[in-house]
C-alpha cells in the first residue's frame, strides 16, 4: 500500500506567527532592577525567596507561591530583596492566547480581567502544588525540544495563563490596591487604543495642567503621554493585522489615524516594517499565507457553528467584513461549492448523524438542522444521500 508522507496541516500557515514565540526560564534574582515598557506578557511564579515588587507604584510582596501576570500596561520593578528569588518566568505575546480562548465569558468579564484584577495572586497550598508542577513541566518541555514540545509548551502556557485569570477573577474586590491617579492614566492610555484621548481633557479631570501631567507621567514610567498613546495604538494595530482580510485602510480607521499615510509612517517608525511587511514576515512567513484559503476555513467554521439557524450569504459575509460576491468566489475556488451547497451539505451531515443517534422525529431533526420546511429537508436529503430520511434511518 502506498504511503502518503506529506500531510497538510495548519502549521503550513501558522508556524511563523510571532505569538508562537514563548520563552520559559528559571531565574535567580539577587539584585533589584526596574523595567520599562514590555510588549510581551510575563508570567512569573515564585518558587522561593522574599522581595518587594512595585507594580504601577503599588507594593506586592513576592514570596513562595506568589503568581504574577504582567501585561504591557504593568510597569514593574524589583524594589528590594530580603532573600534571593528563585522564579520561573514565561514570556509570550497575548495574541495567540486571545485567539485560542474559545470559552464564552459572562458579559464584561474580559474588561474586569483587565481593569479590576490584581497583577498578583498568592496561591493556597493546594493551588501552589498544581501551579508549581505545571511550571516545572513547562520548563522541562521547553528545554528538551522533543517531538511535540512546541505544541505542549503552547498548551501548557495557555493553561497556566488561564489558571491565573481564574484565580485573579475570583479574587476581584479582595486585597485590592488602588493605583494613584497618574498610573491610572497610564493604564487608560495604553489600553484605550481606539479612542482619541486628549491630554488636555484628562488633565482637566485631575485638576492639573497638561504640561504638569505629562511631566509626571514621564517621571514615573519614562515615557510621555504621546509615546504611550502610540505604543498602545501599535499593539492594537499589530493584533488587527493578524486578520489578512481586514484592509489596511480599515485597520487605520479603527485605530484612530487620520489617513493611511499617517498610519504607515507611525507603524514603520515603531515596528521598523511597513504593515504589509509585518504581515508577511511576522505573521505568515516570508511567502505569506493565501488569504482566500485562510478565510475559507473561517467560513467553514462559521457555518458549522451556525447551520442550525436561518443563515444567508449576506449575513456571513458581513461577519467577516467582505462582500458576498467575494465570499462566494472564495468558497467556489477552495471547496468547489457555493454557499448554499456547502450549507446544505453540512446540514445533511448533521441530520444523518442525528437520525441514527436520536429518537426525535425526522421533522424535529430537520428543524434543528436549520431547514425551513420538511419538504425541503426531504428533497435535500434525497439529493445528497440518494435515499429518504426514513429509508436511511431504517438501514
Amino acid at each position: 500500500m502506498k504511503r502518503q508522507n506529506d500531510w497538510y496541516t495548519g502549521i503550513n500557515y501558522y508556524d511563523k506567527y510571532r505569538e508562537t514565540q514563548i520563552t520559559v526560564q528559571r531565574k535567580t534574582i539577587i539584585s533589584p532592577y526596574k523595567t520599562g515598557f514590555h510588549e510581551q506578557v510575563q508570567l512569573i511564579y515564585v518558587l522561593s525567596g522574599n522581595a518587594l515588587m512595585k507594580i504601577n507604584s503599588c507594593d506586592y510582596q513576592a514570596t513562595a507561591g506568589s503568581f504574577f501576570c504582567l501585561y504591557s500596561h504593568h510597569f514593574y520593578e524589583i524594589h528590594s530583596i530580603t532573600e534571593k528569588l528563585d522564579v520561573i518566568c514565561i514570556q509570550f505575546y497575548i495574541g495567540l492566547f486571545m485567539y485560542m480562548s474559545w470559552e464564552k465569558h459572562p458579559k464584561n468579564a474580559n474588561a474586569k480581567l483587565v481593569y479590576d484584577t490584581c497583577p498578583m495572586v498568592l496561591l493556597s497550598l493546594a493551588h501552589r502544588k498544581k501551579i508549581e508542577e505545571l511550571c516545572l513541566k513547562l520548563l522541562e518541555e521547553a528545554k528538551e525540544e522533543r517531538f511535540g514540545s512546541h505544541n505542549l509548551v503552547t498548551y501548557q502556557t495557555l493553561e497556566l495563563h488561564t489558571y491565573f485569570c481564574r484565580y485573579a477573577f475570583e479574587e476581584i474586590g479582595m486585597n485590592q490596591k488602588s493605583e494613584d491617579s497618574v498610573w491610572s492614566v497610564i493604564k487608560k492610555v495604553l489600553l484605550a487604543t481606539s479612542q482619541n484621548l486628549e491630554l488636555k481633557e484628562i488633565a482637566a479631570e485631575l485638576h492639573t495642567s497638561p504640561r504638569a501631567l505629562n511631566q509626571k507621567i514621564k517621571e514615573v514610567c519614562g515615557y510621555t503621554f504621546f509615546q504611550l498613546q502610540q505604543m498602545g495604538t501599535m499593539l492594537n494595530a499589530c493584533a488587527l493585522l493578524h486578520f489578512p482580510d481586514l484592509t489596511i485602510s480599515y485597520v487605520s480607521d479603527l485605530t484612530g489615524f487620520s489617513s493611511v499615510t499617517a498610519f504607515y509612517r507611525v507603524f514603520e517608525q515603531y515596528c521598523k516594517l511597513t504593515p504589509r511587511e509585518y504581515q508577511r514576515q511576522c505573521i505568515c512567513g516570508a511567502e505569506g499565507a493565501p488569504s482566500g484559503s485562510s478565510l475559507a476555513m473561517q467560513f467553514l467554521q462559521y457555518i458549522h457553528l451556525n447551520f442550525m439557524h436561518p443563515l444567508t450569504l449576506e449575513e456571513m459575509s458581513a461577519a467577516f467584513y467582505v462582500k458576498p460576491y467575494t465570499a462566494q468566489e472564495i468558497m467556489k475556488s477552495i471547496f468547489d461549492m457555493n454557499f448554499k451547497e456547502l450549507l446544505n451539505e453540512i446540514r445533511i451531515c448533521y441530520a444523518a448523524s442525528l437520525l441514527k443517534t436520536r429518537p426525535d422525529s425526522a421533522l424535529s431533526i430537520s428543524v434543528s438542522c436549520g431547514f425551513d420546511s420538511y419538504s425541503t429537508f426531504q428533497r435535500t436529503f434525497q439529493f445528497y444521500m440518494n435515499q429518504t430520511p426514513t429509508e436511511y434511518r431504517s438501514m
